[in-house]
């Protein structure tokens, strides 16, 4: 898991939250895209990652990610209200 961490192996996707048919949100979603199983679900490595202590740097990645998807999307006229 300290491998996937080093190698970006690691994905997020974002969930549109929709309210009365307007986008509203987005909920992030961690997967893990391990090399040879595939595409991992978060309580396939999570329980493991936090056995380990390895969600900090896991969970920090993830906040780094969406941070700079905020900025993206701020420069966006249909996403800059996220």
């Amino acid at each position: 898991m300290r491998l996937a961490i080093d190698e970006n192996q690691f994905l997020l996707y974002y969930q549109p939250q929709i309210m009365n048919g307007s986008l509203v949100g987005v909920e992030s979603l961690f997967r893990w895209q391990h090399p040879t199983r595939g595409l991992l679900p978060p309580n396939d490595f999570i329980p493991l990652a936090e056995k380990t202590g390895l969600i900090v740097a896991i969970g920090m990645w993830g906040l780094e990610t969406a941070c700079k998807q905020l900025v993206e999307w701020a420069a966006r006229e249909e996403t800059t209200h996220l």
